[in-house]
């Protein structure tokens, strides 16, 4: 993939976004998104502006063609910058080197997904760790799952839970169903004040997501990071939750959008770990005092 543009003002500006966004140095910065966009180094890159047809801006191409150029962008990049591509996608998510589309949830989830596709969770046998499947049992028919292991028992993943079932609940459809990312790893659970003031907001099983700060601004928030609580809110209980509730999925969704947070915070990459090493838990809660 090369990518053309017509000057260098998009290229010089998302180097100096994504350096800020992944602590490089911006000539680092520079000479690996000069080769993720097919150019040997920066000075290659520099020389070529206005000198082919420039590529089409993301808000020109159809949804596909954008999820498509995205993830194979964010998989170049963290390949030549030597990052996560999850981290390299967030980088190039408010970057605005290839377009001003508007920065959607769901596309950010739709690009993680290929990327995943294309790299560590490919489509396998129907039923292969990693499979997907749907459910078969009492309130949850037709919910679809992740498959982990097929036997007696049989434990998948579903939007909200890793759980074992009996392995006639589980059925592998015909028609290979597309990839998800469970509910669990991306949307807020509620919130933490800190004694600053920032508001950090959790997972369902409370792991810090986002840090927004009094001033507006934002950081993308490890996992496993310690976090001094002053004080504790939910934007849900358990008697609706957002994998069983459209309404509170999208209410959820748009307070997100809201807040400047439309991206995908490092926990949704826990599903690849989730699915390859079964030792992995959703439900460690040792991120809070």
């Amino acid at each position: 993939m090369r990518l053309c543009f017509p000057n260098s003002t998009r290229p010089k500006k998302a180097a100096k976004h994504i350096g800020g966004e992944l602590g490089l140095a911006l000539s680092a910065a520079q000479n690996g998104l000069a080769r993720a966009c097919g150019y040997r180094d920066w000075h290659e890159f520099n020389r070529s502006f206005g000198a082919d047809t420039p590529s089409a801006l993301d808000q020109e191409l159809e949804h596909h063609a954008f999820v498509e150029r995205q993830s194979d962008l964010s998989l170049a990049l963290g390949r030549e910058l030597g990052v996560q591509d999850g981290d390299a996608q967030y980088a190039l998510s408010a970057a605005r080197l290839t377009g001003d589309r508007p920065l959607l949830l769901n596309d950010q989830i739709a690009i993680r997904l290929s990327c995943w596709r294309k790299s560590v969770l490919p489509v396998v046998g129907a039923r292969r760790r990693g499979a997907m499947g749907k459910l078969k049992t009492r309130g949850r028919n037709g919910e679809p799952v992740i498959l982990l292991d097929f036997g007696r028992p049989t434990q998948v993943i579903s939007h909200q839970e890793v759980t074992t079932i009996a392995d006639f609940e589980y059925v592998a459809p015909r028609t290979s169903l597309p990839l998800f990312l469970p509910m669990r790893l991306y949307l807020p659970y509620g919130y933490w004040t800190e004694p600053d003031g920032s508001e950090v907001f959790f997972s369902r099983d409370y792991k810090p997501l986002w840090r927004l700060r009094k001033d507006g601004s934002v950081e993308r928030l490890e996992p496993w990071l310690w976090i001094k609580v002053k004080e504790e809110k939910h934007l849900w209980d358990d008697a609706r939750t957002p994998w069983h509730s459209a309404s509170l999925k999208r209410s959820l969704e748009e307070r997100l959008a809201g807040w400047g947070l439309p991206a995908l915070p490092i926990l949704a990459d826990a599903l690849p770990l989730l699915i390859h090493e079964t030792a992995h838990r959703l439900d460690d809660h040792s991120s809070m005092e």
